[in-house]
């Protein structure tokens, strides 16, 4: 079958043949209709990500819309490696329905992105519409979306965070009621000031040890709202210290918002809904579409104003 091959840890894929997957026990033969290069793609393919593997070749894609065999479009992934999504076939794990009017290339660009903060905004939040959220990294495409899911949860108090200042502007016509530069003294002040009770940070590193710091609080007899901090993405830097007073000062929850982190029925379920807002036209997502052919420049399109995705 046609595909998208990467031979060894590193290289971009290149379009080619492949053979034809397995079907093991509780999978499903599926045709991919388009699947997204999301970060974690990238990652998974240079060898450095927590699930890499040391199986060459392979086809790259953790997701994607799949028609299934009664011509039905469903969202799709957990493929076993060497299998990806960017073929026209691979056997899956995963089939959840899709509403029939949603653009293939739009879901396809936006799950995987808007799940990552998708997830903790609908496990964490026990009242939105009376909560206050930082988004680090809001300026990326996943960041943006994080905006638009606090949006149409109705969370009135959004602190959106970044680098680049007229991307992060942009943010208020996303949902953010305010915007703060990475500079550590105005992110410091920022969080303090703002006291979250949601943290949704895309970049780690140096970031997140300034924004933990700031959450600490001061003196015995202060008490602060608890707070939960989910760690999505590492753009920053890989690790990151905690101060241990701010361990101790405040009720502090630190998660993380990947693959592993929760269970299959849980992401499922989320899932679902989060294919509804997109096909509602709720969220914008921006992508912009290869074909298979053109998947070394769909790889080389790193662009965070948009998602390219490879379609069949």
């Amino acid at each position: 079958m046609r595909a998208a091959v990467v031979t060894a840890p590193g290289e971009a894929p290149v379009a080619g043949t492949f053979a034809e997957p397995e079907l093991a026990p509780g999978a499903e033969l599926v045709e991919i209709v388009a699947a997204g290069i999301h970060p974690v793609v990238r990652s998974l393919v240079s060898g450095h990500h927590y699930g890499s593997t040391d199986s060459w070749p392979k086809i790259p894609g953790v997701d994607g819309i799949a028609r299934r065999s009664d011509g039905t479009l469903c969202y799709t992934g957990f493929t076993v490696d060497p299998y990806g999504t960017f073929a026209e076939r691979a056997a899956v794990r995963l089939t959840l329905p899709v509403p029939a009017e949603a653009d293939p290339v739009a879901l396809a660009a936006g799950m995987n992105p808007g799940m990552s903060s998708w997830l903790p905004l609908t496990s964490y939040l026990t009242n939105p519409e009376q909560a206050s959220v930082l988004v680090l990294g809001a300026t990326g495409s996943a960041g943006r979306l994080a905006v638009q899911n606090c949006r149409a949860l109705g969370v009135p108090r959004v602190l959106a965070a970044g680098r680049n200042p007229d991307a992060l502007a942009r943010t208020a016509e996303l949902g953010s009621c305010a915007t703060v530069s990475l500079d550590a003294d105005a992110l410091g002040d920022a969080v303090a000031e703002y006291q979250p009770d949601l943290v949704l940070d895309f970049l780690w590193g140096p970031v997140a040890e300034v924004a933990l710091t700031a959450l600490g609080t001061r003196g015995l007899a202060t008490f602060a709202h608890p707070v939960t901090y989910v760690e999505i993405g590492a753009t920053a830097g890989a690790t990151a210290s905690v101060p241990a007073a701010v361990l101790r000062s405040r009720s502090v929850t630190l998660r993380g918002s990947g693959a592993g982190s929760v269970a299959h029925d849980v992401l499922a379920r989320a899932a679902a809904s989060y294919a509804e807002l997109i096909a509602s036209g709720a969220v914008q997502v921006d992508a912009v579409s290869y074909p298979l052919d053109d998947v070394a420049t769909a790889w080389a399109d790193t662009s965070t104003e948009h998602r390219a995705v490879v379609v069949f």
